[in-house]
Protein backbone atom coordinates (compact mmCIF):
# COMPACT_ATOMS: atom_id res chain seq x y z
CA UNK A 1 0.00 0.00 0.00
CA UNK A 2 1.06 3.59 -0.77
CA UNK A 3 0.30 6.41 1.23
CA UNK A 4 0.77 10.56 0.21
CA UNK A 5 -0.54 13.48 1.27
CA UNK A 6 -1.68 16.95 -0.18
CA UNK A 7 -4.59 19.24 0.69
CA UNK A 8 -7.70 20.67 -0.66
CA UNK A 9 -7.02 23.97 -2.70
CA UNK A 10 -9.46 27.01 -2.15
CA UNK A 11 -9.86 28.64 -5.80
CA UNK A 12 -11.66 32.17 -5.26
CA UNK A 13 -10.60 35.28 -6.95
CA UNK A 14 -11.33 38.91 -5.81
CA UNK A 15 -13.80 38.74 -2.46
CA UNK A 16 -15.14 35.78 -4.43
CA UNK A 17 -15.78 32.50 -1.63
CA UNK A 18 -13.28 30.04 -2.27
CA UNK A 19 -14.67 26.83 -4.08
CA UNK A 20 -12.42 23.69 -3.82
CA UNK A 21 -10.37 21.92 -6.23
CA UNK A 22 -8.30 19.21 -5.64
CA UNK A 23 -5.21 18.44 -8.08
CA UNK A 24 -3.74 15.41 -7.83
CA UNK A 25 -0.07 15.72 -9.76
CA UNK A 26 2.40 13.01 -8.30
CA UNK A 27 5.28 11.53 -9.96
CA UNK A 28 3.93 8.14 -9.40
CA UNK A 29 0.86 8.98 -11.63
CA UNK A 30 1.71 6.97 -15.04
CA UNK A 31 2.94 4.40 -12.47
CA UNK A 32 -0.57 3.50 -11.73
CA UNK A 33 -1.68 3.52 -15.09
CA UNK A 34 -2.85 7.14 -15.29
CA UNK A 35 -1.34 8.03 -18.05
CA UNK A 36 -1.84 11.27 -20.51
CA UNK A 37 -5.83 11.02 -21.91
CA UNK A 38 -6.61 8.07 -19.40
CA UNK A 39 -10.23 7.94 -18.72
CA UNK A 40 -10.80 8.31 -15.04
CA UNK A 41 -13.78 8.05 -12.97
CA UNK A 42 -14.43 10.19 -9.54
CA UNK A 43 -16.59 8.48 -7.17
CA UNK A 44 -17.85 10.41 -3.67
CA UNK A 45 -18.13 8.59 -0.53
CA UNK A 46 -18.15 9.78 2.92
CA UNK A 47 -15.31 11.80 3.42
CA UNK A 48 -13.63 10.98 0.32
CA UNK A 49 -13.25 10.26 -2.95
CA UNK A 50 -12.42 7.35 -5.59
CA UNK A 51 -10.29 7.76 -8.81
CA UNK A 52 -10.67 4.73 -10.46
CA UNK A 53 -8.61 4.30 -13.76
CA UNK A 54 -11.08 3.08 -16.93
CA UNK A 55 -8.83 1.07 -19.04
CA UNK A 56 -10.94 -2.04 -19.60
CA UNK A 57 -14.16 -2.60 -20.25
CA UNK A 58 -15.55 0.02 -20.34
CA UNK A 59 -18.33 -0.91 -23.19
CA UNK A 60 -20.37 2.59 -23.66
CA UNK A 61 -19.24 5.65 -22.82
CA UNK A 62 -22.71 7.04 -22.06
CA UNK A 63 -23.42 4.26 -19.86
CA UNK A 64 -20.65 4.49 -17.77
CA UNK A 65 -21.81 8.64 -17.59
CA UNK A 66 -24.98 7.38 -16.76
CA UNK A 67 -23.78 5.16 -13.98
CA UNK A 68 -20.96 7.89 -12.52
CA UNK A 69 -23.67 10.67 -12.44
CA UNK A 70 -25.88 8.13 -10.68
CA UNK A 71 -23.58 7.93 -7.94
CA UNK A 72 -23.01 11.88 -8.20
CA UNK A 73 -19.21 11.90 -9.68
CA UNK A 74 -17.61 12.84 -12.70
CA UNK A 75 -15.50 11.50 -15.26
CA UNK A 76 -12.17 13.21 -15.96
CA UNK A 77 -9.06 12.83 -18.08
CA UNK A 78 -5.57 13.01 -16.80
CA UNK A 79 -3.95 15.97 -18.35
CA UNK A 80 -0.51 17.00 -19.07
CA UNK A 81 0.88 19.97 -18.62
CA UNK A 82 4.68 21.03 -20.05
CA UNK A 83 6.13 22.57 -16.45
CA UNK A 84 3.84 20.08 -14.19
CA UNK A 85 3.76 17.18 -15.84
CA UNK A 86 0.77 14.80 -15.59
CA UNK A 87 -2.18 16.13 -13.65
CA UNK A 88 -5.91 15.34 -12.48
CA UNK A 89 -8.19 18.31 -11.18
CA UNK A 90 -11.79 17.65 -9.72
CA UNK A 91 -13.79 20.32 -9.20
CA UNK A 92 -16.06 21.61 -6.00
CA UNK A 93 -19.46 19.53 -7.13
CA UNK A 94 -17.79 15.93 -6.49
CA UNK A 95 -15.43 17.33 -3.34
CA UNK A 96 -18.53 18.47 -1.74
CA UNK A 97 -20.40 15.97 -2.63
CA UNK A 98 -18.01 13.66 -0.47
CA UNK A 99 -17.82 16.25 2.37
CA UNK A 100 -14.33 17.92 1.44
CA UNK A 101 -13.83 21.74 1.62
CA UNK A 102 -11.16 24.21 1.13
CA UNK A 103 -8.33 23.44 3.33
CA UNK A 104 -9.07 19.72 4.61
CA UNK A 105 -5.88 17.73 4.27
CA UNK A 106 -6.03 14.50 3.08
CA UNK A 107 -4.40 10.90 2.84
CA UNK A 108 -4.15 9.41 -0.50
CA UNK A 109 -3.67 5.77 -0.59
CA UNK A 110 -3.15 4.20 -4.20
CA UNK A 111 -2.18 1.13 -6.03
CA UNK A 112 -2.51 0.57 -9.82
CA UNK A 113 -5.86 2.09 -10.96
CA UNK A 114 -7.01 3.07 -8.05
CA UNK A 115 -6.61 6.22 -5.65
CA UNK A 116 -8.53 6.95 -2.55
CA UNK A 117 -8.61 10.45 -1.25
CA UNK A 118 -9.38 10.79 2.14
CA UNK A 119 -9.71 13.38 5.22
CA UNK A 120 -6.72 13.24 7.18
CA UNK A 121 -8.89 12.19 10.18
CA UNK A 122 -11.31 9.44 8.90
CA UNK A 123 -10.02 5.80 9.03
CA UNK A 124 -8.34 4.34 6.11
CA UNK A 125 -10.10 1.03 4.61
CA UNK A 126 -7.98 -1.15 2.00
CA UNK A 127 -8.96 -0.75 -1.30
CA UNK A 128 -10.36 -4.21 -1.89
CA UNK A 129 -13.60 -2.67 -2.23
CA UNK A 130 -16.49 -3.15 -5.08
CA UNK A 131 -17.71 -0.46 -7.63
Amino acid sequence: MNIYTMSVNGVGIGGVPLSPAIVLRPPWLPDMGFIPGALVQVLPEAGGLFFILCDENIGKYSELLQATEEKNGELITVDCCNRTGLRMEIDSYCIRNAGLDADDILVVQYEYGLIRVRKLAEQLEPLETEF
